[in-house]
């Protein structure tokens, strides 16, 4: 099986109608089908092969669509990378992975070039965009060929069709491996839990378009691709997150489904004059990525008279593992239930199955979850244990099933739905020549849910101040990991294993008196 076949059944059972908006654009399904198969000849000419690794290191736009079909067509792996990562955790990647192309824009460009000059690795490098001629580097337009067809490379159903990295706990990025099987799945699964067919596939709603502003190079952006091939959608895709943009679209488009973060909901619930344009024909608001406050869900839901339907999930299992469901109460601190397909239970320290409302440890079995890490055997055997995912995350079960989260994984900061893990940036900022040590923890932030807050212990007898770290920070990390609070302090709490006391390290912190670093 290969994923795309989606598309192919999309265009069968619904004939060709518009599949994707973007700007002044259209695309019809005919169109991506026709481009895509356009591309991966091209891909193919340049050497592509099945297996192979590449980078998609690109922000919204069309060319993310077209090439993700093209590369899984190919029977080749696609590895999607956030955009806002630095070239350095960009050279990380492309060297783990072992890419053959990397797939980028002309506003990223320079991005791409520093990170292959630092990797042993060395990757074709394909641009999208404005037409691209320079040396080494190939404009996207030139990839493709004449051929509208494409014999599709049939895949078994657990191969690999992605690798996304994530940040690990040791601070090294993991690749999650993704299936065709666990795409195919999730996409239907999600289909059916938000409401856009029953277990049959029947259409449930007469018209299905999403709004899609959050990053396609997330799994996010596979699984809309999915939804919508299922549900006959249209995507409405936007480059970035504008607010009065988002509400023009919806008013003009008459979007019925929205896939945001909390920190969009927080903004959303404040935005000067958002009463004026017409959001009546959303019926469904997603939210995942990060907690959805009781704050913020009252604050939208007073103002917009809409519900949010809130998810909980990991890259390791495609994101949402459970949602509240459209056809049922919301119960109060609840995620819902698990998505068709998914079993989710609450261990003990043990592996135990506790009871319901006993907190412990979340576990997820079912065809969502990830065939493992990429070349992190040891990692793998840690996490799945008889085909049960241990998450890290705390958290309870009531008798209807609902999932209630406690507490997300020890450790990890969460800012507008990105994941920080604290050893990460404290790896990048002792790696700096004047800072001894260094302590990473999240603080509380109404706007962002969490930001970065970094202790440092400078080496004796050197001066630097708290914008030289700044700055090296931003050269180094991506723009959403880089501390917006750095205090300094003589010494970093830690056990008699050398392990961080967080705990320890926030009793240091005084609210009142932080301020942030621009």
């Amino acid at each position: 099986m290969n994923f795309f076949n989606l598309s192919l059944d999309n265009i069968n059972k619904y004939g060709e109608y518009t599949f994707l908006n973007f700007e002044d654009q259209e695309y019809t399904n005919a169109d991506i089908e026709r481009l895509s198969n356009r591309l991966a000849h091209g891909l193919q000419k340049r050497g592509l092969q099945e297996g192979d690794r590449v980078v998609m290191f690109l922000t919204n736009m069309p060319e993310v669509l077209i090439s993700y079909q093209a590369i899984l067509r190919t029977g080749a792996i696609i590895v999607p990378v956030n955009p806002a990562l630095s070239f350095h955790e960009l050279s990380y990647i492309i060297d783990h992975s072992e890419a053959v192309i990397v797939i980028t824009s002309t506003a990223l460009v320079e991005i791409v070039r520093k990170a292959k000059e630092i990797s042993s690795v060395k990757p074709s490098v394909i641009v999208a965009g404005k037409e691209h001629h320079e040396e080494d580097f190939i404009s996207f337009t030139d990839c493709y060929t004449n051929n509208d067809a494409f014999l599709m490379i049939d895949r078994p159903d657990e191969a690999t069709a992605v690798i996304i990295y994530t940040s690990g706990t040791t601070g090294t990025p993991k690749g999650v491996m993704i299936s065709h099987f666990n795409l195919y799945m999730k996409s239907h699964g999600d289909s059916q839990q938000i409401g856009l067919i029953d277990a049959n596939g029947t259409l449930l709603l007469d018209k299905v378009n999403l709004l899609a502003v959050l990053p396609f190079s997330h799994v996010y952006g596979l699984m809309t691709m999915g939804v919508a091939y299922m549900s006959r959608g249209r995507i409405f895709l936007l480059p970035t997150f504008d607010i009065e943009q988002i509400l023009k679209q919806m008013q003009e488009n008459e979007i019925t489904v929205f896939g945001g973060v909390p920190t969009m909901y927080a903004w959303f619930a404040v935005f000067p004059g958002a009463e004026k344009y017409d959001t009546s024909s959303v019926v469904r608001w997603l939210s995942g990525s990060a907690p959805l406050s009781v704050e913020t869900r009252n604050a939208f839901e007073k103002r917009f008279n809409k519900k949010i339907m809130d998810a909980y999930g990991l890259t390791e299992t495609l994101s949402g593992t459970t949602m509240q469901r459209h056809d049922r109460p919301f119960k109060p601190g609840s995620v819902g239930p698990a998505t068709p397909g998914a079993e989710i239970r609450v261990v003990d320290e043990n592996g135990t199955p506790l009871p319901f409302g006993q907190i412990g440890e979340l576990t997820v079995k079912g065809p969502y979850v990830m065939k493992g890490y990429y070349k992190n055997e040891e990692e793998t055997a840690r996490v799945i244990k008889e085909g049960w995912l241990y998450t890290g995350d705390i958290g309870y079960m009531d008798e209807e099933g609902e999932v209630y989260i406690v507490e997300r994984k020890k450790d990890l900061i969460i800012r507008g739905g990105f994941n920080i893990y604290p050893s990460e940036v404290e790896k990048v900022l002792c790696s700096h020549p004047d800072i001894i040590d260094a302590g990473v923890l999240g603080i509380e932030d109404k706007e962002y849910g969490e930001q970065v807050c970094a202790f440092i212990v400078p080496k004796e007898g050197v001066e630097i101040s708290k914008q030289d770290i700044h700055s090296f920070c931003r050269e180094n990390l991506a723009k959403y990991k880089v501390p917006r609070y750095i205090e300094f302090c003589d010494s970093i709490p830690k056990n008699q294993l050398g392990k961080i006391l967080r705990r320890e390290l926030k009793s240091k912190v005084n609210l009142t008196d932080l301020v942030p670093v621009s």
